[in-house]
């Protein structure tokens, strides 16, 4: 079996777990397939597994110093040095890009085209493609609603991560036969945690996000003070506290401008990979994420968690845990935000909280077996 991977990658350490817990499913159920990733963010060091697995070489070649001459001589297109470039001889592909589409996105023309183009390469080809549990929609911009109308003519099998985004397809007329609602697919992957972070365990984590002043009205500056005040009143509760990052060099920078505002520093954790990120987590105390997989992470460990949100997805997410008051408008709730962290700073509240995370772990992680066979029961590939 010839599967490829597309959507994950190794510096979003979110996609990075996502890729894990793929190549953990395709290892027990289909031990000599051979896998390709399809990404230009990964790096195969950090992976572990014992799949044949390599990166594609297009992906390779777009960092090569010569590229300009190569397409220049070759006469190739733009699109077979991106991610969007069918190869042949691919039984199934496996998308699981977390959150790709809706209006949060703005698509260019040029990009639906080589969508499309893309998708229908692949179908031409045999290959058949699923879509692992993701956030998707609002589809209200006239691009955004093409995303849709290429996914419903191409895709076999469409996972969404709640019934929000399962609505939104199915108002834009994506076929409901097509259609599963599964949570988050990544809460069986196990952390492991660095001896060389031990001494965090029982500490408060802070996992920034660039995307909550990218995509919100809040300021660069609005949210690095937040979390300055957060990071200081978690220190005069005289609890150990430290910054996380969960993505590459983009985020560091976020987790550093934080840092340097405090007046008493906290210590960076950075360079990790998706596991060992999952592991420091799981030992935290009490996690306060604007990442998503920070959350998922957080949550399916049963570790105490609050959240800044950007889309649906966060809300839908702690709802699969049956908490829905831990979402944070970081525009005007403050004070709530503070209030939030100082119930959850006492013993008796975190283990209480812990109980109710621990009271939905079993039925979510259940959840992920029922996911995947319906999966492979619902795809064909006798005939590839």
């Amino acid at each position: 079996m010839k599967i490829q991977i597309d959507g994950t990658g190794t510096e979003n350490k979110g996609a990075e777990l996502m890729l894990y817990s793929i190549l953990e499913e395709i290892e027990h159920k289909m031990p000599t397939s051979r896998v390709t990733l399809n990404s230009f963010t990964t790096n195969l060091k950090y992976i572990k597994t014992n799949l044949k697995v390599r990166i594609s070489l297009r992906q390779r070649l777009i960092y090569g110093p010569y590229i300009r001459e190569i397409i220049n001589r070759l006469k190739l297109p733009y699109h077979f040095f991106t991610d969007l470039f069918a190869e042949k001889n691919i039984d199934l592909v496996i998308d699981a890009g977390g959150f790709r589409y809706g209006d949060q996105w703005k698509y260019s023309d040029k990009y639906i085209e080589l969508l499309e183009k893309y998708y229908r390469k692949l179908k031409e080809n045999g290959t058949k493609i699923i879509f692992l549990p993701q956030a998707f929609g609002p589809f209200n911009l006239p691009n955004s609603k093409k995303t849709v109308e290429i996914l419903n003519n191409y895709v076999d099998l469409i996972v969404a991560r709640d019934n929000v985004s399962k609505e939104f397809l199915l108002n834009e007329n994506v076929d409901p036969k097509r259609i599963l609602v599964y949570p988050d697919f990544t809460f069986p992957t196990k952390g492991i945690t660095p001896r060389k972070y031990s001494h965090l365990e029982d500490a408060v984590c802070i996992i920034p996000n660039r995307k909550m002043y990218s995509q919100t009205n809040i300021s660069k500056l609005e949210y690095y003070e937040l979390f300055e005040k957060v990071i200081t009143e978690i220190q005069n509760k005289g609890k150990h506290v430290f910054i996380l990052n969960h993505e590459g060099i983009k985020d560091l920078k976020v987790c550093r401008n934080i840092n340097n505002r405090l007046t008493k520093k906290v210590e960076i954790v950075n360079n990790l990979n998706a596991k060992e990120i999952k592991g420091v987590i799981g030992n935290s105390y009490l996690v306060i994420s604007s990442r998503y997989h920070g959350v998922a992470s957080a949550l399916s460990q049963c570790v105490p968690c609050i959240a800044t949100s950007w889309s649906h997805k966060y809300e839908l997410l702690f709802g699969d845990f049956g908490i829905d008051s831990n979402i944070v408008d970081i525009n005007n709730e403050y004070d709530i935000l503070i209030s939030k962290i100082i119930s959850l700073l006492d013993p008796n509240n975190n283990n209480q909280e812990r109980d109710l995370l621990q009271s939905k772990h079993d039925e979510l992680i259940n959840s992920n077996s029922k996911m995947w066979k319906e999966i492979w029961e619902g795809i064909d590939l006798s005939s590839n």
